[in-house]
């Protein structure tokens, strides 16, 4: 299978690094959106909500990543591909 081709250890370095990017990029975007208008904290204000978003969309990207590699790094130990 195509599977038994790849290079774990670069591939899983690599993704997991470029998903860690772009969940810091969100995060980042989140808090800007938040502080460009602090003011007014209410449920009408759309950029706290956007940025609120941002922020938790940031956290999940993070997290999802990091279960991706763990899932792989099991799944080939249980392969004898360690």
């Amino acid at each position: 299978m195509a599977a038994d081709f790849r290079k774990t250890g670069s591939t899983d370095n690599q993704m997991s690094r470029v998903v860690s990017v772009i969940a810091w990029i969100a995060c980042l975007a989140g808090i800007i959106l938040i502080l460009f208008d602090i003011g007014n904290l209410s449920d009408r204000n759309i950029y706290l909500m956007t940025g609120i978003g941002c922020v938790v969309a940031g956290i999940f990207i993070f997290l999802t990543g990091k279960a991706f590699v763990i899932a792989r790094k099991k799944e080939d130990q249980e392969n004898g591909r360690s």
